[in-house]
């Protein structure tokens, strides 16, 4: 219960830090995520086609470390 209390509370700090950032980082980072899920064995990918939620699968994928279980 406390491990969640304090995931809440990061998770809480995250978004306050993300809503505060300069909008111009903020759209390089979303560039950077879309180019990522359109290239190596996503080069097929039409861009106009990626949906967000699949770009952020695709990023989230990146950083789970190998043995990492969902």
């Amino acid at each position: 219960m406390i491990k969640y209390e304090i995931d809440k509370k990061a998770d809480a700090i995250v978004r306050w830090i993300a809503w505060h950032l300069p909008r111009r980082l903020v759209m390089w980072c979303y560039v950077r995520v879309g180019a990522h899920a359109t290239i190596g064995k996503f080069g097929d990918t039409v861009v106009p086609e990626l949906k967000m939620m699949d770009a952020l699968e695709r990023w989230d994928h990146r950083h789970v470390p190998a043995d990492f279980k969902r």
